[in-house]
């Protein structure tokens, strides 16, 4: 009868791994350090653009509104519209901003002496906590056009 050989020792790592050493942990900041060097850049160039997209689009209600209040009236209505402040808008023409959550201050001035051959109105919109996120549109009376550059 044969006997079968039997195996009494065991796999044990000479060496045992208890987390990253400093080359590893070196390189794996080196990679996230420049990951942030691109994507936090690139993330506030696309808030900010959004900031302005969406100041373009709450001028449209405004513009709307001056054009009944100078159908109505010959003349445009001028004012501000700021939270929590002076809301002169809101009385002029009866207008206030839907959904912008506060964050926009808007402003309205009119050419003096009524509508001139070019600038009949200018709107402004500030986000309040980013300036640079300011649209200026203007009522171009000779073009008959409306423009948010």
């Amino acid at each position: 009868m044969k006997r079968l050989a039997t195996s009494t020792s065991t796999n044990h790592y000479s060496k045992t791994s208890n987390g990253f050493t400093l080359v590893e942990m070196m390189i794996a900041l080196a990679v996230l350090s420049i990951i942030s060097v691109i994507a936090i850049p690139a993330y506030i160039g696309y808030v900010e653009e959004s900031r302005i997209s969406s100041a373009r689009i709450n001028v449209e209600p405004l513009r709307l509104a001056l054009e009944d209040f100078f159908l109505e009236n010959g003349t445009y209505a001028t004012g501000d519209w700021i939270p929590g402040g002076a809301q002169t808008l809101d009385a002029n023409i009866g207008w206030h901003p839907d959904g912008d959550g506060d964050m926009y201050n808007y402003s309205v001035s009119a050419a003096a002496g009524g509508c001139a051959i070019t600038t009949c109105y200018t709107v402004t919109v500030t986000h309040i906590q980013d300036a640079a996120a300011t649209v200026t549109c203007n009522r171009n009376q000779a073009q008959g056009t409306f423009s948010c550059p």
